[in-house]
């Protein structure tokens, strides 16, 4: 009877770590390093946080040298939104995987905007996008450096600035 608390103990203290595991990955955005070579002053610094158990994606992104006018009107109006998470399978493979819609959450700051995400859906944001990107691929694409996060702008509608997600 004595081994029960203890076996119990191990099973829950082995299980709560993987149930409740969060990753957090770093994305720097710049407008002179491939995919997005524009030549931009702007910059950006991003913190990304994926809970691995509830499949949800927060997000902490600071942006200098793009003010929220500047954003894409045409993606601002649209439910996907200026800034998304993109995946490059190959140089010619690349997939528009997890959108950022424009809202509240997007602030204006002196010197550009910033954005702040919690608890959002995965599977919600890719139905946005019809995509057939998993989570899985997501949270890989992440890990291997093949997703981008990109700031699409009224001068720059292909992406004025953008970043490789990075572990931390």
């Amino acid at each position: 009877m004595r081994l029960f608390p203890a076996v119990a103990l191990i099973a829950v203290a082995i299980a709560s770590p993987a149930a409740a595991k969060t990753l957090t990955f770093n994305a720097t955005l710049t407008g002179i390093a491939p995919p997005t070579t524009t030549g931009s002053p702007a910059r950006g610094k991003a913190v990304i946080k994926v809970d691995m158990a509830t499949k949800k994606v927060s997000v902490d992104l600071d942006v200098t040298g793009i003010t929220l006018d500047q954003l894409n009107d045409g993606l601002v109006a649209k439910p996907i939104g200026p800034i998304h998470f993109h995946v490059y399978r190959t140089a010619d493979d690349v997939e528009l995987i997890l959108p950022l819609p424009y809202g509240p959450n997007y602030k204006a700051t002196p010197k550009g905007f910033h954005v702040t995400v919690r608890g959002y859906d995965y599977e919600a944001g890719a139905k946005l996008l019809n995509t057939g990107a998993t989570f899985d691929e997501f949270v890989n694409g992440m890990r291997s450096q093949r997703v981008v996060l990109n700031i699409h702008t009224d001068k720059f509608p292909d992406g004025e600035i953008s970043g490789k997600t990075m572990v931390k």
